[in-house]
């Protein structure tokens, strides 16, 4: 973490010049006032928050800049649509994922060729967010607008100080517990959907279930997949919370360790991951199991995933194999403590880096992928096309000598179909009567891409909550994350949540006080200091 810190240390000290460049950068909006920078004889940077300025709604959108570590983004249909609706450009910078990103961002920010727009990230808040490495967004997006209000719950769990700096556009995993019912049905389990829909999924039917499963077979496991963490959200009780300008720690708070004392208690009870010695000799695993292999063997239940990605991926690997399946998913159980039905969710949007030198036409970038998300006919399209039946076919002629000599050939003379041939459902070559070869396709059902749809529109059934316990450095993800963890420990690896608590509790609080003394400098607009540490072994470069 030191690499970051001497980064970070440096991203504001130079903010006022980065704010000077941008607007000689070509930029379309005036990125507002400079920062106070001093230099104390210690050689350590002062700095206080950039202030913005009004942007100028009617210019032009520009070119954006975007530094992502995804191939070939910036040749994706949403980019091509944004160009043409709005006139820009759209540049992609590439880097690698993990720190590494945030390496590269503190980089460009301190030399003054910051992009302008970055994709969130867990450790963007409030990590990113102490440290000023984003630009505020109140002033140029309207939280309580048509477009934005059904986000504005989720967004408030994302203030920093009072301020927005990050508007997510999308709610893009809903974790539930995705299962294979013909296994459930075959072995007279009822259905945990039927239970949903009666409003008696609970954390007790959940645990009747396991209990009924791994006591059939040796073999069984119950429950794989993530954390705790999404379990203890139910009750409604974050871990960590930042509300108010305070960040609160609720380890010990009795929705928490009633939580993970329960998992503790199924693990124990062999309910919870790979535990026997006859499982672990067959290879079975505790917590993350791809869902290509998760039921392939049928001795998995439940694998606590995001379905948008494992009811594809598990189906096609079952369909593929001629494995019987119904593949389903439910959300997790309700805690019948809760007063009401809370939902672990994730999300995805952008932020704009401080020193963007194009702030609008980073805003207009966000604004457009709230507005294709928040579109009526895009979900109504979204939804036909994952219940459509009708067949989806390669883009090419399979017929390596079909001999098309037009324009719509490949190089090696097979026709490409067009658009228009497409969507008059052409399914035979127009030059040597091929046809065509069909692409795998999961149907899904109208009854769980409903439920899918509950699990990502908000103010519906859930009261969605989003826990920001990895949103800090390495060091707080550490006691969160891994073998000895506080949320994997006791599931996954025998270890009493008690004794983590009391070993880790005081550890994690001298992490989280640094924050807090950041908030409240930032908050009482002091200047904050930070080290600059001399780089002697660890490159910074491009």
């Amino acid at each position: 973490m030191k690499k970051i810190g001497k980064i970070l240390s440096i991203i504001l000290a130079s903010a006022s010049a980065i704010c000077a460049a941008g607007c000689q950068n070509g930029s379309n909006s005036d990125n507002g006032g400079a920062d106070s920078v001093q230099t104390d004889k210690n050689g350590d940077i002062s700095f206080t928050e950039a202030q913005t300025a009004a942007i100028d709604e009617e210019a032009p959108t520009g070119k954006v800049v975007y530094l992502s570590y995804e191939s070939n983004f910036d040749s994706s249909d949403i980019v091509s649509l944004f160009e043409k609706e709005y006139g820009a450009t759209f540049e992609q910078m590439m880097c690698q994922s993990g720190n590494a990103y945030f390496d590269k961002l503190g980089t460009l920010i301190s030399t003054g060729s910051s992009p302008d727009i970055v994709r969130y990230e867990w450790k963007c808040f409030p990590h990113g967010m102490s440290y000023n490495m984003y630009t505020p967004l109140d002033s140029y997006i309207d939280i309580n607008s048509d477009l934005w209000k059904d986000m504005k719950d989720v967004a408030e769990q994302f203030t920093y100080n009072g301020k927005h700096y990050y508007y997510p556009h999308a709610i893009t995993t809903s974790y539930a517990l995705n299962y294979n019912n013909r296994i459930l049905e075959e072995n007279g389990i009822i259905d945990p959907m039927k239970l949903y829909k009666e409003d008696k999924w609970t954390w007790n039917a959940f645990e009747e279930m396991l209990k009924q499963w791994c006591d059939m077979n040796p073999s069984h496991i119950g429950y794989n997949g993530v954390d705790g963490m999404i379990f203890v959200l139910t009750t409604g009780t974050k871990i960590i919370d930042i509300e108010n300008g305070e960040i609160k720690n609720n380890l010990r708070n009795e929705n928490v360790s009633r939580c993970m004392l329960w998992l503790e208690n199924m693990r124990r009870q062999g309910l919870i991951g790979a535990l026997s010695e006859q499982q672990l000799a067959t290879g079975a695993s505790s917590g993350f199991t791809s869902p290509d292999t998760a039921f392939v063997d049928g001795n998995l239940l439940f694998l606590g995933m995001d379905p948008s990605w494992t009811y594809d991926s598990a189906k096609e690997s079952l369909d593929t194999k001629g494995i019987e399946n119904e593949i389903k998913f439910v959300p997790f159980p309700r805690d019948e403590l809760a007063e009401k039905y809370y939902c672990g969710i994730n999300t995805f949007g952008y932020l704009i880096p401080s020193g963007s030198p194009n702030i609008k036409g980073a805003v207009d970038w966000i604004n457009f992928n709230r507005s294709e998300i928040a579109d009526e006919e895009n979900i109504a399209e979204k939804k036909e096309k994952a219940l459509s039946t009708a067949p989806v076919y390669y883009p090419k002629c399979p017929n390596a000598d079909c001999g098309d000599k037009s324009e719509n050939a490949d190089d090696k003379g097979r026709h490409i179909f067009t658009e228009e041939e497409n969507n008059e459902g052409m399914n035979t070559c127009p030059v040597c009567d091929t046809p065509r070869k069909e692409k795998y396709k999961v149907v899904w059902t109208e009854e769980q891409y409903e439920l899918y749809e509950e699990l990502i529109i908000p103010n519906g059934k859930f009261t969605m909550l989003f826990d920001h316990c990895y949103g800090f450095n390495d060091d707080i993800t550490g006691l969160f994350a891994g073998t000895d963890s506080l949320m994997d420990g006791p599931m996954y690896h025998d270890l009493s949540f008690t004794n983590l608590l009391e070993s880790k509790y005081d550890v994690l609080e001298g992490y989280l006080n640094n924050y807090r003394d950041i908030m409240k400098k930032n908050a009482e607009g002091e200047t904050v200091t930070y080290p600059v540490e001399e780089n002697t072994s660890e490159d910074i470069s491009e």
